[in-house]
């Protein structure tokens, strides 16, 4: 197989070619329409996604609430 710079291909933990890595400055514009297809180059649901997270302590505190209902049991 032809090896094309800015594309490379990597192998799961059992030596087979799993994952194509693929550099978007380089080949953005070709791959758009298979990135569109599966919606996953969508930045407004990112940004959208990003601004309802929890903050770190917001998270830290879920978790410790949590916690406390398993040892509370």
């Amino acid at each position: 197989m032809t090896q094309a710079s800015g594309i490379s291909f990597e192998t799961d933990s059992k030596g087979v070619k799993r994952y194509v890595r693929i550099d978007l400055n380089k080949y953005g514009k070709e791959i758009e329409p298979f990135l569109q297809k599966y919606h996953i180059n969508n930045d407004e649901q990112f940004e959208k996604d990003w601004n309802q997270s929890l903050t770190p302590n917001q998270f830290k505190d879920q978790i410790h609430s949590r916690m406390k209902k398993w040892f509370d049991k």
